[in-house]
C-alpha cells in the first residue's frame, strides 16, 4: 500500500462534537483522523458540485440568448434540462 502524504493540523472541537465524532469513528472502526478526512473530502466535493451548479446557472442565460450556443444543442439531439 502506497503511503499517502498527509499534513498535520490542529482543529479545536467543542466537547459535544468531539464525543459524537469519536463515537462515530469507533462505531465505524476507523480512527478519528480517517473519519475527519472522509468528512472533509465529502464537504469539499459537495462544495465543488455547488460551485459547478452555480456556474452553470450563470451561463444558462447566455445559452438561451446566444444563437451560436443554442445551435450546439442540436448536435446531440437531447433537450437542455435547465430552466430558461
Amino acid at each position: 500500500m502506497k503511503k499517502q502524504n498527509l499534513y498535520r493540523t490542529q482543529v479545536l472541537l467543542e466537547p459535544q462534537q468531539y464525543r459524537q465524532l469519536t463515537a462515530l469513528a469507533e462505531r465505524e472502526g476507523i480512527s478519528l483522523s480517517a473519519l475527519l478526512r472522509r468528512m472533509v473530502a465529502q464537504a469539499l466535493d459537495a462544495r465543488r458540485r455547488q460551485d459547478l451548479a452555480h456556474a452553470a446557472e450563470k451561463l444558462m442565460g447566455a445559452y438561451y440568448t446566444d444563437g451560436e450556443l443554442v445551435g450546439y444543442s442540436t448536435l446531440d439531439g437531447d433537450d437542455f434540462m435547465g430552466k430558461g
